[in-house]
């Protein structure tokens, strides 16, 4: 039995019939039968049977389609791992959460390229609704991010604080307030969000604070800033965030006023940490040791991380 009687077969019961799945494999339809028929052949058991709406998996085929398809998911994330291994020798794949506080990606990223001009260095914008995900799935190798993040599975270290703040829409009984106290802000609805870990929804609306309970977040969710900053505005609604970093991108009709009462937001950068490969672990050491420093130009001065 080789892999690709496997591959063969899990097609066949996936698509149905064997002329969709050889289109698929790019094989002629005898060609495959002849496979499929070696494969039941080797194992002495019917593992298809046509039926009034196609070709079917038999009892035994079912429970062969199901090993198989893992064997080939393993398989494939095998030849994954092993490219990643191979790419990870010479590029870092960086996650980067925006807004950060000062523009912190560009300042350590650049510093990172020049003490380090062997290495290739690939960003890419990570959107609220992906969260800690890219990082987990092995889509990056180091995220800049703002925190928490899995304590499990992810370890983190914070580079920058930043206080937190809330968005309100114009004609919002709080425009006019110069700031929030957190004992207001929790009687307040909240804009929704979805696509998000539970981890970041109970830190950014104040689950702790309100004795584990979600808040009232009316509307439709938003699975990206501009939704959210919208949802804001056409809701009615507030929504809590980086102080300063939010007022980068705040269009017309919002504001963001000081959240007083809780403690400040953190950023950090941020690895697997069950990743041995010495190049995320170089990044990481990197940005913390550079930010023990003076901070580099063009960095919000803030709580720096150890």
């Amino acid at each position: 039995m080789e892999l690709r009687h496997l591959r063969y077969f899990v097609a066949v019961a996936e698509q149905g019939g064997f002329t969709r799945a050889a289109t698929l494999l790019h094989l002629s339809q005898p060609a495959l039968s002849r496979q499929i028929r070696d494969l039941e052949r080797e194992l002495c058991v019917q593992l298809l049977i046509r039926g009034p709406v196609g070709v079917l998996p038999t009892p035994a085929g079912e429970v062969f389609y199901e090993r198989a398809r893992h064997v080939l998911a393993a398989v494939d994330e095998a030849g994954r791992a092993a490219r990643r291994a191979a790419e990870g020798q010479r590029t870092l794949r960086v996650g980067v959460w925006l807004p950060l506080p000062g523009g912190l990606h560009i300042s350590l990223l650049t510093a990172f390229g020049h003490a380090h001009p062997e290495v290739h260095l690939r960003w890419r914008e990570i959107g609220f609704a992906e969260y800690e995900q890219p990082l987990l799935d092995a889509e990056v190798d180091v995220a800049l991010m703002w925190l928490p993040v899995d304590p499990e599975r992810l370890l983190a270290v914070p580079l920058a604080s930043e206080p937190r703040g809330l968005a309100v829409p114009r004609g919002h009984a709080l425009w006019d307030a110069e700031s929030v106290p957190l004992s207001d802000a929790l009687t307040l609805p909240l804009a929704p969000v979805h696509q998000v870990s539970t981890r970041m929804c109970s830190y950014w609306q104040m689950w702790a604070e309100r004795d584990g309970e979600p808040p009232l977040a009316p509307g439709e969710p938003s699975a990206t800033v501009t939704e959210l900053l919208l949802a804001i505005r056409l809701n009615g609604v507030v929504c809590p965030g980086p102080l300063y970093t939010y007022q980068v991108q705040l269009p017309e009709g919002l504001r963001v006023l000081p959240l007083t009462g809780v403690t400040d937001a953190e950023c950090g950068v941020v690895r697997r940490r069950d990743d041995r490969r010495e190049l995320p672990r170089l990044f990481c050491d990197f940005v913390v040791a550079i930010l023990r420093h003076p901070p580099l130009p063009g960095v919000m001065p803030g709580r720096q991380g150890a």
